[in-house]
């Protein structure tokens, strides 16, 4: 979904930052297996007594589901997710993998990862042996093979089936341990983090699914009520809609008990209450990008006198622009031009765009990739660019039959250039669409801008309807993230409308070299797939980037725990269960 983009505060270039907390190097995007005992996430020392057991959080929107895998929205949804759910595999702030759910990751040393001489993988999964579901029914492989089901079926509507496409089926070899037949080589099958192939009760679910009517199956207050069951470190026991849910620890644990007793999340959309909230101390932490730009400057100046808190600030998404290709959506067929589209790219000062929303941090960010990856020198070489030139872009537009007359643009029968630009509700927000808006204007194009209400963030059908163009964000995350331009990802009725890609952007080159990204088990090869996908994709602008989009969260002296996260793995309740006062 739409991430409404958070700013950060501190003046310092983006890329040392991103170099000490984002390293997604594809050469090395199989990093070396471990099976020891995870120390990131041990479970909580023994006597420790905290002088608070409620942690109350800020969150910025709610959710429509509470299993992370079918959950549409990306932006909050991992926030939610790590309370209720456990995933095979957690990754620390510094991207360090560790066994959470799993007792072990497979690997390919001991034989639980296998690759056939045809591509095909098979790697073995040892749950760990005291994991429960809230209801006391432990979590077994049958678990886990009812989910592939699930998962598997295309009437169940996604935001993205990865990896779940390239699995074929999971076989539980005993109560505990599960095998998982991959149809294609995967080269992070070894690394199921969240909203990646999680455990969904079969004795809860299986019957109604089994029943047929996926509707039902779908809309059962089982995902959207104190009804849910998961295997997180807490369980819902109240939501107010609109309002608040409130969670209590899961006593049986199987990292043992949090140290938190009640964890309330607050849903404030509202920047000024939020920091309201925040300075009476009626709030303990903020989540994710819940704490817009300016108010994270305010409660820093606040709390740095005070010494109430502290601001974290971190990189987090690439913000970037999708441009509506989808005919029966489209309100300006001049966008299938390719003149238009990079004309429309040179006519936009994203230099200026980057310095003043993120205060200096980011520059351009033309695509998914952080300027401190090892691939990025191959890859920023390789790539079209745009810089900002309004002549190049008149010239553009003038070859593609738009000429200047007075200050609009018009085509061959008078028709003035018209174009939709969509942004989410918020100060940051609608000010990026603004200052968007205003250089579009000066190369004469009439810009309509459409705020999108925190009410529909959550809208599939709506988001996608889109006419012109839509601002948004994903994590920076090679190869994962490019699946925003995947054709597979078109958010199409027959998925609900459920897609990361939006404005349905199609091409065949791109879709090789990104499954090719995807799946070669050969570093070298992965790499060269990357370099050639992100070149398509930026010579044809299927979409454009505009910023690396960092996050700022808020916690309360004496909280420990909230914080920096691997910006590839949504969610900054990654940690919850070890979540303390001090």
């Amino acid at each position: 979904m739409r991430c409404a983009r958070r700013r950060a505060v501190a003046r310092s270039p983006l890329t040392s930052i991103i170099g000490a907390a984002l390293i997604v190097g594809i050469a090395a995007c199989a990093p070396a297996r471990s099976t020891s005992s995870p120390g990131a996430v041990s479970p909580p020392s023994s006597g420790t007594a905290p002088h608070k057991s409620t942690v109350t959080v800020a969150i910025g929107q709610e959710i429509t589901n509470l299993a992370g895998k079918l959950e549409p929205q990306r932006t909050y949804g991992g926030e939610y997710g790590f309370l209720s759910n456990s995933p095979l595999v957690l990754k620390d702030a510094q991207g360090n993998r560790s066994p959470l759910l799993a007792f072990a990751l497979p690997s390919r040393d001991d034989g639980t990862w296998t690759v056939n001489p045809d591509g095909t993988m098979t790697t073995t999964w040892h749950i760990r042996d005291n994991a429960k579901w809230h209801d006391g029914f432990p979590v077994t492989s049958q678990d886990f093979a009812f989910a592939g089901r699930v998962y598997a079926d295309p009437l169940i509507p996604m935001r993205e089936r990865e990896p779940e496409r390239f699995v074929d089926r999971v076989e539980p070899l005993d109560g505990k341990t599960f095998q998982m037949y991959w149809k294609a080589p995967y080269p992070w099958a070894d690394e199921l983090i969240t909203r990646q192939f999680e455990a969904l009760p079969d004795h809860i679910l299986s019957a109604l699914y089994d029943a047929g009517d996926h509707d039902a199956f779908l809309n059962s207050s089982f995902w959207t009520s104190p009804a849910y069951v998961g295997d997180g470190p807490f369980r819902l026991t109240e939501w107010d809609p609109g309002a608040q849910l409130i969670y209590r620890a899961f006593d049986d644990y199987f990292m043992g008990k949090p140290a938190i007793d009640e964890l309330v999340m607050r849903i404030i959309p509202d920047a000024n209450t939020l920091v309201s909230n925040l300075l009476s101390g009626s709030i303990d932490a903020t989540l994710g990008i819940t704490l817009g730009q300016q108010q994270a400057i305010t409660v820093r100046q606040q709390w740095q006198q005070s010494g109430d808190g502290q601001v974290i600030t971190m990189p987090a998404r690439f913000q970037f622009a999708q441009i509506q290709f989808d005919p029966t959506r489209n309100g300006q067929p001049a966008l299938f031009d390719v003149r238009v589209r990079r004309g429309l790219v040179h006519g936009i000062d994203r230099d200026t765009l980057a310095q003043v929303m993120t205060e200096g941090m980011s520059g351009v960010a033309d695509v998914m990739m952080a300027p401190s990856d090892p691939l990025f020198p191959r890859v920023d070489a390789a790539i079209a660019k745009y810089p900002y030139d309004p002549q190049r872009a008149a010239a553009l537009l003038q070859e593609a039959g738009w000429t200047r007359r007075g200050d609009n643009l018009v085509n061959a029968g008078g028709q003035a250039f018209a174009v939709d630009l969509w942004t989410t509700a918020g100060a940051d927000n609608e000010q990026e669409g603004s200052i968007m808006g205003a250089n579009l204007a000066q190369v004469g194009v009439q810009v309509v801008q459409t705020t999108v209400p925190q009410s529909r963030i959550s809208d599939t059908e709506y988001r996608v309807s889109f006419p012109g163009l839509n601002v948004t964000a994903g994590p920076i995350d090679i190869p994962q993230t490019m699946n925003v331009a995947h054709s597979d990802q078109c958010a199409v009725a027959e998925r609900r409308y459920v897609g990361t890609n939006r404005g349905c952007w199609k091409n065949a080159d791109y879709d090789r070299n990104y499954i090719l990204a995807s799946t070669s088990l050969d570093p070298a090869e992965r790499a060269d797939a990357v370099v050639d996908a992100l070149k398509v994709m930026t010579e044809d602008v299927g979409i454009f980037g505009l910023l690396y989009n960092p996050e700022s969260v808020a916690v309360r002296k004496g909280l420990v725990g909230p914080g920096r996260r691997w910006p590839p793995q949504v969610g900054t309740t990654w940690n919850v269960h070890q979540w303390r006062w001090e």
